[in-house]
């Protein structure tokens, strides 16, 4: 094993949505991994032909087996790792180095008040983040903006909505650009959303993750219409 590579076991599959995986690892030694909350990880798979990807962890770290890591994973049509983890059974060994990348809540803006936004599976490292906050009654204000097409794309909509009835702190709001007749939230894309979302909080730091294009959007509003510095923006893109 090379690139401080380690092994873990997958552990538990389920799905998110109807073209996403949730998928569970624990460490096959039993040790902690330690890892920021927001931070990505490749994974190797020697079964798919591209036999390494970056992906964002989706839970906090050490919340509570420190152990585990969790991922949010997208079936794409012929994709070279995504089918492999798609169709992947409970016990299959992986090997996953890293952890990696700077998206993450520094401890100097702990005290901010957060909007996080995210669309599809940009969801992960923001849920990463949420939910080591979420164990702290106490602190800022926080709002997560999610993004995606109808109610069934919703991911961990159960958790969220539990969250926020531990939470009072944490506001979700979630829009959909393809919205039933049965649908009473917001509609349309995240950018539509970011003033109102944003509106009464005392310099907030936001965090933006998904495709390229939404978050070029969203960073361009932010900063151009709605008045944020580039310090008071963080983002990710997976694509």
């Amino acid at each position: 094993m090379d690139d401080g590579r380690r092994e873990f076991v997958l552990d538990q599959a389920k799905p998110l949505s109807p073209g996403v995986r949730g998928l569970r690892f624990r460490t096959a030694d039993g040790a902690p991994f330690d890892f920021v909350a927001g931070q990505w990880v490749d994974l190797h798979a020697s079964a798919a032909v591209i036999p390494k990807r970056a992906y964002s962890i989706a839970n906090a770290p050490a919340n509570p087996t420190p152990d585990v890591i969790e991922f949010a994973v997208t079936r794409v049509e012929g994709g070279a790792m995504s089918n492999v983890l798609h169709t992947m059974a409970a016990g299959t060994v992986v090997e996953v180095s890293g952890p990696h990348g700077f998206f993450t809540r520094e401890a100097k803006h702990a005290h901010a008040p957060a909007v996080f936004v995210g669309t599809g599976t940009g969801l992960a490292p923001l849920r990463s983040m949420l939910q080591q906050e979420v164990l702290v009654s106490s602190g800022p204000p926080l709002v997560l903006l999610f993004g995606c097409r109808t109610p069934d794309d919703i991911l961990w909509r159960d958790e969220l909505e539990a969250w926020m009835r531990v939470c009072p702190r944490l506001r979700v709001e979630v829009t959909l650009s393809r919205p039933d007749s049965a649908w009473s939230g917001r509609r349309g894309y995240v950018q539509a959303h970011l003033a109102d979302v944003a509106a009464g909080l005392q310099q907030p730091q936001v965090y933006v993750c998904g495709l390229s294009r939404m978050v070029q959007d969203a960073r361009r509003v932010l900063k151009d219409e709605l008045g944020f510095t580039r310090q008071q923006i963080q983002s990710e893109r997976y694509d």
